[in-house]
């Protein structure tokens, strides 16, 4: 992917967009992220006459568009929890959090977890559920200060100091992020909502669950696990921070671009691209921890 800023004025920037297809995109966007205008000769123009393959072109082409411009002029045009930015702060607090205030936050949804494998009854919102449908159980994480007013940006202060080889990459844990480099990356949960649940048992059938927002403004990263048996893993604290290292992976994916080095393993992720991952025919099944990725270069 490669993008080429042409213009700004008081409303809007707009900007040439190739994507990993060749293609030319023309694409305007406003200081909040919303696209005004978008134009491209390769694919047909409405998405239902487009293959599978061109209509996530055309996402990969306006995901990008929003990162570059977020990157290289500083507006906020990604959505908070899909800014890697952000959801790497979110990270860093929750690796830093002893565990039991990371059991007060979160134990809820271990708790949820679990009742899925320890025998006992499976509480969902959803009188048609069944424990055995799609179920994802998210939490929205609020943290301060501002991932977005570091300079350089949050990934960048991170990847500054990493050392590791593609294949064998370092996902922080509890306790790996506490050096003093790290001292500009000092975040701290702001707060943390309750439990929000997604349900699906069809194609079409997607109900979802939304608890009480804790602040007035988006969250900067949200945790959306599904049910997993406990036993194969050795702390629920680790998998979530793994989990948010993951989602910053498919983040990189989602815009066409290869993710950093200290992001290339395979783990649940985000939802969304979960989906993508196993019906679009630029992405491997990298939300699976036993695949054998042969790229990581989204096509």
């Amino acid at each position: 992917m490669e993008a080429n800023i042409t213009g700004e004025n008081d409303e809007r920037v707009g900007l040439y967009v190739d994507d990993n297809n060749g293609v030319e995109h023309w694409i305007e966007i406003q200081f909040d992220g919303e696209i005004k205008y978008h134009e491209q000769d390769g694919y047909p123009d409405k998405a239902a006459k487009r293959t599978p393959e061109g209509n996530e072109h055309v996402s990969q082409a306006r995901r990008y568009a929003k990162w570059h411009v977020y990157r290289e002029r500083g507006y906020d045009t990604i959505s908070p929890p899909e800014n890697p930015d952000r959801i790497l702060a979110a990270l860093v607090a929750i690796a830093r959090l002893p565990e039991d205030v990371f059991n007060e936050q979160f134990g809820d949804l271990q708790a949820q977890i679990e009742s899925h494998y320890d025998n006992t009854p499976v509480d969902l919102p959803f009188p048609d559920a069944d424990p055995d449908d799609v179920l994802v159980y998210r939490k929205d994480v609020y943290v301060q200060p501002d991932p977005i007013e570091f300079e350089p940006p949050v990934l960048d202060q991170y990847l500054g100091h990493f050392e590791g080889e593609s294949g064998s990459p370092e996902i922080p844990s509890k306790g790996t992020l506490d050096s003093t480099e790290f001292d500009t990356l000092n975040f701290e949960i702001e707060a943390v909502s309750d439990m929000h649940y997604l349900h699906m048992d069809g194609p079409g059938s997607e109900q979802t669950k939304r608890s009480a927002d804790p602040l007035e403004r988006e969250p900067d990263a949200t945790i959306e696990l599904v049910p997993f048996d406990p036993d194969e893993i050795e702390s629920f604290h680790h998998y979530v921070v793994s989990h948010l290292a993951y989602q910053i992976r498919d983040c990189f994916l989602r815009v066409g671009v290869k993710p950093p080095v200290a992001f290339r393993q395979t783990g649940w992720g985000k939802y969304r691209a979960f989906h993508e991952q196993k019906f679009r025919p630029q992405y491997e099944n990298y939300w699976d921890a036993t695949a054998d990725i042969q790229s990581w270069e989204p096509k």
